[in-house]
């Protein structure tokens, strides 16, 4: 059995335009079958929380914000963009 060692790295924001960049470490990208321009699920509630974007994944968030609203910020659950639709298009 594969033990799955967390990953706890300090990183600094970089500011890039209009927007604000976070490098992740590559090992992390090759354990979770992501490769660079992969789109990815953000969750923010209080903290981040990065996955793979996948119909599985998306169907979790949903049934999170429709389970425990409260657990996340009110924008959130504003904004839907967590659309199946976009992911089937993908």
């Amino acid at each position: 059995m594969v033990q799955i060692v967390p990953m706890i790295e300090r990183k600094k924001l970089t500011a890039s335009g209009t927007s604000v960049v976070i490098t992740v470490p590559k090992n992390w990208l090759n354990e979770n079958d992501l490769q660079a321009g992969d789109e990815i699920l953000m969750v923010a509630n209080g903290d981040l929380t990065f996955m793979k974007m996948t119909p599985e994944n998306v169907m979790k968030i949903r049934n999170q914000l429709t389970h425990n609203p409260a657990g996340f910020p009110a924008k959130l659950q504003k904004e839907s963009s967590l659309s199946v639709e976009r992911e089937n298009n993908t």
